[in-house]
């Protein structure tokens, strides 16, 4: 795995990462603002939203949500958001880690840093454990087990934390790159 990492960060370059940028744009863009993503569910739904946009949820919360979709929202939340909602955390995985990567080797030689490349794919590792509990409960709609709602409930919330993380590293990182090049023309 160090050698993963090692590679990884050697062969990331400003082009690859902005190239990466560009994908997790076009699913970003697909998820949640196309007629295929978010805005095609609000639409059918006079604005319903999904569960991936709340920071955890009851049983009862999910099933009031789950409810106000109706027969279509929830056909429409299973066979076009959630399978985009599978690639979507796959894109911005390889956009951050790539920007992580790339600023780590620019801006330190903290050996320990490169592991931070790590964040990204724990957010979507439980993204996609999130969507697995989201599938379960659209399913078994209107009888699904709190099980289900835990499982999406607590994976989203730490999918948020580590979203959030990523991007917090991604703004250090370069913060700390740009303080590298003053210095370096000093």
């Amino acid at each position: 795995m160090n050698d993963l990492v090692k590679t990884v960060i050697e062969k990331m370059t400003l082009k690859i990462a902005v190239l990466l940028s560009v994908m997790f744009v076009v699913f970003l863009y697909l998820i949640n603002f196309s007629g295929i993503g978010v805005i095609g569910l609000q639409k059918i739904t006079d604005g319903a939203n999904i569960l991936d946009f709340e920071f955890g949820f009851s049983y009862e919360v999910a099933k009031n949500m789950l409810s106000v979709l109706g027969v279509d929202g929830r056909a429409f939340y299973l066979t076009r958001i959630i399978p985009l909602d599978f690639v979507f955390p796959f894109s911005y995985m390889l956009c951050w880690g790539g920007w992580i990567a790339f600023l780590v080797k620019q801006a330190t030689k903290m050996k320990w840093c490169k592991y931070l490349i790590f964040i990204p794919c724990f957010a979507m590792l439980f993204d996609w454990l999130e969507n697995v509990g989201i599938i379960v409960m659209l399913r078994n709609y209107p009888d699904f087990s709190l099980l289900a709602v835990n499982l999406a409930s607590i994976s989203g919330m730490l999918k948020m934390v580590l979203i959030f993380c990523s991007v917090g590293t991604i703004s250090m990182l370069l913060i700390a790159s740009i303080g590298n090049m003053i210095r370096a023309k000093k």
